[in-house]
Formats: structure tokens, C-alpha cells, sequence
């Protein structure tokens, strides 16, 4: 039943995105209806689609038909553009004579990638599609709230669906215990398919994005997929409890927040670009050995946007013959935080020793080392190369 009202709350927010477009211009009273067939003028279907990776079949999508914007691509420039700041989960597709592919700069111009060609469009209506594509996305996603807050809406013994963000699968759950994050066990046999069904059929300890549903609320949150500890529901496939993380969660072992959840909450929430550009070179680096853990390309990327071409592809490479590659912390580390009193410094690096299991290779230790830099004292740091 949630995931009924999630498909309702979708089309209404698609019906008052409609009206927010016919607003301000009289040119747009036409929408929502099939524009005239004319011979002379080529009219558009816009269609805005958000998702968390190329790869994921959960979507959110909004359809827009309108005057306004067929007027404005005929009266469209083109300009050679080889790169800019997009919005990497918006797709948006221009349906007429054929179907052309778009991505939607930040600023709310069209980018033809295919073509490294922009399509400049009227302040007006580059303004009204970052809104659309906002809205639309706030619809997508879920809501960041912190660990404290979260336990709140969800108090022991409390039942919520969970929404896996990549499959869009839905299971339902109960909070049965945890202090430092929620302790859930899913409700039925069907519930615990579904969940293993995520994880193709097979239990992991690997962090995946997922939406927590409370009454009208959906919560960004991060799961594991691994059945452990104690049990309190007879009869449901599953023995034992999986966790469920918040922002500023943490683990059973760890007084301090766990990397990978953190980096899935906030892919969970659509942050995970300002969540990149927020944090120190040690989590930066510690969030990448788990993009590369989970085989994430979505994740990986914009960590490795500064890296030389030759190094990603030697990355991405030893990423996808991956069993596992794991952080090697020292057992006296274990719950210290790591702090970055970096001052002023424009570069730093930081060796991170790691155990890296290939397919049908041994498992081998080593240390990578990150070279990071940045712009000013206050600008996002970067990983600029990766030195094994």
C-alpha cells in the first residue's frame, strides 16, 4: 500500500509541476493537451527522468507537453560545449521526429553529450527546469535526517516498509532493537525473498541505498544484507537481524560512523555530490577503497573525476575482478576517528593499507597512497592520483 501512495504523491506533485510551467506565459495554457499537427513547426515531448545509476530500474518521471518550450528549442542556439556541470541522475529525452538524449546542466541548459553541443534555452525556462528537476527529485528520493531523529519516527517494536534504491523492491520490517543504529528483522518469509532477492539470492555485509518509509516520510538510510545476532521473529526465513543506519549512525565495533553507510545514506538522499565535497581527504579515501568494494561505478566516479584516464581504467580494471578489497585497520585504531588538521595545506596524501582479493588470484596486502588537492583552503579537496 505505501508504495501506492509513493506512485500517488508522484502524480500529484507532476500535476502542480504542470502548473508552475503555465504560470508566467500565456504561451504555455496549452499544455497537458496534444499539440496541432503542423507541417511546418516540430513539436517536442519532454521527458525528465531521475534515477540514483544508469544501471537502476527504480525511476521517478515527470512528462511535460508545452508550447513554451517547443517555441524556445525552435528559437534555440547550439554550441560546441565538450564538458560541464551536470546533474548526473536527470535524464531527459525530447521526443518528435526522433528521440534525442539529454543531459540537464546545472544552470538548466540542455547538453547533447553525443554531440558536445548545448542548447541554450531562455533564462526563464532554464530556471523553471532546475525547479522541475528538484521537485523531482526530492519526490525521489529520500530525506536526510539524522540518526537521532530517525529513532524517533521509528521506535522499537515499530513496523515500516524499506525500498531498495537501485530495484525500486520493496519488504517490510520491524525495529526490534539498537541504540547506536536500528536492529530489524523483515516481517514474513515473503518479506526475507524479497530482501535476499536484492541481494541476488545470496546474504552480504555489503551497504546498499534504501528509503524507509514512516507515515508520509521517506527516510535516507543505508542497510546490510547480512543475517546475524539475535532473533525474535518465528517463522520469517530469516534467522537473526539485519541493521538499518542513519546519518551519523554507528556500527556495533565503532563509536564513530561507518564510511559505507554514510556514503550510501547520502546516495540514499541524492547528496552524494555535496557529501564528497564536504568531507576530509581520510574519508574521501576510505569511501573510495568501498566504491570499490561494492563495484559502485556511480559512486566511484565522481571520486575519481581528477584522476588521470590511464589510472581510472587500471582502477575500474582490478574493480571488476573483485572479491573483496577491505581496509586493514589496526586493532588498536578500531573507534578512534580520523581527523584532517590540514590548516591551510592545498595538498596532502594519505596511505590507506588494504587487503585485496582478485578472482582466482591470492589474497595480497597492500597500501595505496592518495595524492588529494584543492583549489583554496576552503574548496572540496580532490583525488588527484592513486599510487600503489
Amino acid at each position: 500500500m505505501t508504495r501506492i501512495w509513493r506512485q500517488a504523491a508522484v502524480v500529484v506533485f507532476v500535476l502542480i509541476s504542470l502548473l508552475i510551467l503555465q504560470a508566467n506565459d500565456a504561451a504555455a495554457q496549452t499544455m497537458m493537451l496534444k499539440p496541432k499537427k503542423s507541417n511546418e513547426q516540430q513539436q517536442h515531448i519532454m521527458i525528465m527522468t531521475v534515477r540514483s545509476g544508469q544501471q537502476s530500474s527504480f525511476m521517478s518521471e515527470l512528462q511535460i507537453e508545452s508550447q513554451e518550450i517547443n517555441a524556445a528549442l525552435r528559437q534555440s542556439k547550439h554550441v560546441p560545449e565538450a564538458e560541464i556541470d551536470y546533474y548526473s541522475d536527470i535524464d531527459i529525452v525530447l521526443k518528435s521526429a526522433e528521440t534525442v538524449h539529454y543531459r540537464l546542466d546545472r544552470s538548466g541548459q540542455l547538453w547533447n553529450e553525443a554531440k558536445a553541443e548545448k542548447i541554450i534555452l531562455p533564462d526563464n525556462l532554464a530556471k523553471k527546469l532546475v525547479r522541475l528537476a528538484e521537485g523531482l527529485r526530492t519526490q525521489h528520493y529520500g530525506k536526510l535526517l539524522t540518526w537521532q531523529q530517525a529513532t524517533e519516527l521509528l521506535p522499537k517494536k515499530s513496523m515500516f516498509s524499506v525500498t531498495e534504491l537501485e530495484t525500486g523492491l520493496t519488504f517490510h520490517v520491524q525495529r526490534r532493537a539498537g541504540s547506536d543504529h536500528a536492529d530489524v528483522q523483515p516481517l514474513t518469509k515473503e518479506d526475507s525473498r524479497v530482501m535476499k532477492q536484492i541481494y541476488n539470492d545470496k546474504w552480504s555485509w555489503k551497504r546498499k541505498a534504501i528509503l524507509v518509509h514512516s507515515g508520509d516520510t521517506w527516510l535516507a538510510a543505508s542497510m546490510n544484507g547480512m543475517p546475524h545476532g539475535g532473533d525474535g521473529i518465528p517463522e520469517n526465513g530469516f534467522s537473526g537481524h539485519f541493521c538499518i543506519h542513519f546519518l551519523g549512525s554507528s556500527t556495533h565495533k565503532s563509536d564513530t560512523p561507518d564510511p559505507a553507510h554514510q556514503m550510501m545514506v547520502h546516495k540514499a538522499a541524492g547528496q552524494i555530490k555535496p557529501y564528497f565535497e564536504s568531507v576530509q581527504p581520510s574519508v574521501l579515501a576510505r569511501s573510495f577503497v568501498e566504491a570499490m568494494y561494492h563495484q559502485d561505478h556511480e559512486l566511484l566516479l565522481p571520486l575519481a573525476k581528477e584522476m588521470p584516464k590511464e589510472k581510472l581504467a587500471s582502477i575500474l580494471h582490478v574493480m571488476e575482478s573483485l572479491v573483496s578489497i577491505r581496509e586493514q585497520i589496526p586493532p588498536k585504531s578500531k573507534g578512534q576517528i580520523h581527523t584532517d588538521e590540514l590548516g591551510d595545506a592545498l595538498t596532502t596524501e594519505i596511505r590507506l593499507p588494504v587487503s585485496i582479493h582478485q578472482l582466482n588470484k591470492p589474497r595480497r596486502s597492500s597500501v595505496y597512497t592518495f595524492m588529494f588537492k584543492r583549489e583554496t583552503a576552503k574548496s572540496p579537496w580532490h583525488i588527484q592520483d592513486i599510487i600503489e
